[in-house]
């Protein structure tokens, strides 16, 4: 009887010539355990490499979402720095250079001028006026012009109605302006942005409140205004603002007004302020003029020099001459003179 020794003895195999071996009999079923442990490993990869492919675009994509949201906190961020810093560059400027013609400075200022014109008609004025700025707020500012005295001489004037007085004295009319200067509507250009512009938007009213019909136009005028105002180098700024006026109410005898005016205007610092030969600057201003009732067009053109004295005391002299100038009533030549302080 043949005795299964392999049976008897699991921990040997019985090779093919009937001669036992060696080989643990253990050591076969390893081998089936580790070829399902290692099927068991591989279905476990592909598993989690199913779940990482199909995972992987959401991970990404919630990534993204999360990375994008940072980065556009970060540039509006940015973007909030950047306008801080151009306003306070535009606010130091006016301050360290305040000649008092900036149209961006709405701070309390008080300027009294003196203003003599000679028209193409031979007439002559002279103006007493008492101009100056009170602020609504950083970005909101009154502008008035309230003529003291005003003085016309008729004496040497040709082609006025008969009966014309020689002169006239009195209180001229009186101008109020309101600028407004949004900061939605600033902006920046030049070398990385640091040069900075503003849009300024306004009203304009000439009262009636002359004492003489011969002083002023008999009429309520206003006008809206629509102006630009740019930094430039070395301190300096150019203004362009621009005005049409229309009669709201008027004198029959009053002539229908439909006019615009432009003022436009460089001011550039020469010497720096400080020393007693500092602080003075030129600004050298151009008027286009055109009448949509007579179709007449004149201009205007002036140079201001001025000298800051001390902080907040500007005194200054403009001379002007009219070009182009095709109505007897436009302005022939002028010299105005007058002090700014600041408060």
């Amino acid at each position: 009887m043949k005795m299964n020794i392999v049976s008897r003895y699991p921990k040997y195999r019985l090779k093919e010539n009937g001669f036992l071996s060696l080989q643990s009999a253990k050591s076969g079923r390893s081998a089936g355990q580790k070829i399902t442990f290692t099927r068991h490993f591989l279905i476990l990869i592909c598993a989690v490499s199913v779940v990482t492919l199909f995972g992987l675009p959401a991970a990404v994509a919630q990534e993204g979402v999360e990375q994008q949201t940072v980065t556009q906190e970060d540039i509006d961020r940015l973007k909030d720095v950047k306008k801080a810093a151009r306003n306070q560059r535009v606010e130091e400027n006016i301050e360290g250079n305040k000649t008092g013609t900036d149209p961006r400075d709405f701070s309390l200022k008080w300027l009294p001028y003196y203003r003599y014109t000679e028209l193409e008609n031979g007439v002559t004025q002279q103006d007493l006026t008492a101009f100056g700025t009170v602020p609504f707020s950083r970005t909101l500012g009154m502008f008035f012009e309230v003529p003291i005295a005003q003085y016309r001489d008729f004496s040497d004037a040709q082609g006025l109605p008969a009966g014309t007085p020689d002169d006239a004295i009195g209180l001229g009319d009186i101008v109020l302006k309101f600028l407004w200067n949004p900061e939605a509507t600033g902006f920046s250009y030049g070398e990385e942005g640091n040069m900075k512009g503003n849009w300024l938007f306004g009203t304009d009213f000439v009262l009636p409140t002359a004492t003489d019909d011969a002083l002023a136009g008999n009429a309520l005028l206003f006008a809206p205004i629509v102006g630009v105002v740019m930094d430039m180098p070395l301190h300096g700024f150019f203004a362009a603002l621009n005005l049409y006026y229309f009669d709201v109410y008027k004198k029959d005898a009053a002539p229908d007004t439909s006019r615009y005016v432009g003022r436009f205007f460089y001011m550039q610092p020469l010497t720096r302020p400080g020393p007693w030969w500092g602080g003075i600057f030129v600004l050298p201003e151009f008027q286009p003029i055109y009448d949509f009732e007579t179709d007449d067009y004149s201009s205007w053109i002036g140079m201001e020099v001025g000298k800051m004295f001390a902080p907040g005391k500007i005194g200054y002299i403009k001379p002007g001459w009219g070009v182009d100038s095709s109505e007897p009533i436009d302005r022939d030549s002028t010299l105005e003179v007058g002090f700014r302080w600041f408060f």
